[in-house]
């Protein structure tokens, strides 16, 4: 049809757009065979505008019936672009129970981009969102694996609307959904939205995980750290003003490192593992030692370990931007503290003298040394800014290499920080056990 063509020249456009409107469903087909001609010169965007917004919702059943009958990735991605358009909740309600699982994923996508309330957005009016809650729960459990995943991802972002259908499924069943209900509910409104039943089933999972826990590597990416070379976690965790205390494997530890310093930092939170090769660590960003706001803190407090255990550290450490902070302590005396991020504050962190083992990086890496005259600090920096990890395996134990050969004694625990008793408790989510 010549007014498709005419919808690539930006002086036919809108006569193109009205013309293609007034044929209505016999325009739907011709549109679709442009959209999948991979020659076409007019632009995808430009006939999704005509078949969602000017033909509307009688287009629907065509744009569905060919998704569902294509078989190749690239028409399935411009097919599913404009089905999920239409913005048709009640319509994309309907396709859930749709024979194609190309169809089924389609209509969770359309249902996110309107019902989402992530990120504070407002629920849209006129929706049932009980309505579209109901008719996505069975597919937590739908034979097609993407289908099962998407509806899961799309149920925690509607909102706490889903609270009580997930746990009427924890309590009532059926046994294929409770899983991802459990994960759903922790997601959306952690802890708290669980049943007494349920908090204690996690519990109880948690002290059989632990009977044989094994140490792995603590590293979240964003990584801060304390660590103190005794075994006495008690002791530390009281001296630190850590308080609520509860038992925790290496992988939740970890998990919960991974959501504090990445889903906005949270300072309400540590990680306390057991004794590793000697010593005690505790991970959280509320233990970075090059934080402006907790740098003080956490100066005063790796002090106050060193003078009861002999030596405490406090490292951060970026692993793929870089960025490093670290801070050694004995007896009560700094004996440094440095940040390389390169930052113009850094050099406002630095105390003490450099480390035999800094100089024997730079040696290492080939340039003079820090703190001999011609060293370059540019040079320097580049170097220091990936070395936390480095210098806590030197000085101690690296959160970064546990694993099986690490000698474990005890467990973790994750515990709340003096930050929470001012600030509030931290937000709970779905974490891994």
């Amino acid at each position: 049809m010549d007014a498709i063509k005419a919808l690539a020249d930006p002086g036919l456009r809108e006569a193109a757009r009205e013309s293609l409107a007034a044929r209505g469903l016999a325009a739907v087909r011709p549109l679709l065979d442009e959209l999948l001609d991979a020659t076409s010169v007019v632009g995808r965007r430009e006939i999704e505008f005509v078949l969602t917004k000017r033909i509307g919702p009688a287009a629907f059943d065509e744009v569905l019936a060919a998704l569902a009958a294509t078989e190749d990735e690239e028409s399935r991605h411009r097919l599913g672009g404009v089905f999920t358009s239409f913005r048709a909740v009640d319509r994309y309600v309907e396709a859930l129970s749709h024979p194609s699982a190309e169809v089924r994923c389609c209509a969770i996508f359309g249902i996110r981009s309107v019902c989402s309330v992530a990120g504070g957005a407002e629920p849209e009016p006129g929706v049932d969102y009980g309505l579209v809650i109901d008719a996505l729960i069975p597919l937590l459990a739908d034979p097609d694996a993407e289908v099962a995943h998407w509806a899961e991802r799309v149920l925690k972002v509607l909102g706490p609307g889903v609270v009580e259908p997930l746990r009427r499924v924890r309590g009532h069943g059926p046994g294929r959904l409770r899983s991802r209900a459990l994960t759903i509910l922790a997601s959306v409104g952690g802890e708290e939205a669980l049943s007494p039943a349920d908090r204690a089933a996690v519990d109880r999972l948690i002290r059989i995980k632990l009977s044989d826990d094994e140490a792995q590597p603590l590293d979240v990416g964003s990584t801060s750290w304390i660590g103190v070379p005794t075994g006495d976690q008690r002791g530390v965790i009281e001296l630190l003003g850590l308080f609520d205390a509860r038992p925790a494997t290496f992988a939740l530890g970890l998990s919960v490192g991974m959501h504090d310093s990445h889903d906005g930092v949270e300072h309400g939170r540590v990680y306390v593992t057991p004794e590793v090769d000697g010593w005690t660590l505790i991970l959280g960003p509320w233990c970075d030692p090059g934080d402006p706001e907790r740098a003080e803190d956490v100066l005063r407090v790796v002090t106050e370990l060193s003078r009861r255990y002999g030596r405490a550290q406090a490292y951060h450490s970026v692993e793929e931007d870089g960025g490093s902070a670290w801070l050694v302590v004995e007896n009560g005396n700094v004996v440094r503290r440095f940040r390389a991020s390169w930052e113009d504050d850094d050099a406002q962190f630095t105390l003490g003298e450099p480390l035999p083992e800094e100089r024997a990086a730079c040696v290492e890496e080939g340039i003079i040394p820090v703190g001999d005259a011609g060293a370059d600090d540019e040079e320097w920096t580049d170097l220091a800014a990936y070395l936390s990890p480095r210098l806590a395996e030197q000085l101690g134990v690296s959160p970064m290499d546990l694993g099986p050969h690490t000698t474990v004694r005890g467990v973790g625990r994750v515990t709340l920080t003096p930050y929470a008793r001012e600030h509030g408790r931290p937000n709970t989510g779905a974490y891994a056990i």
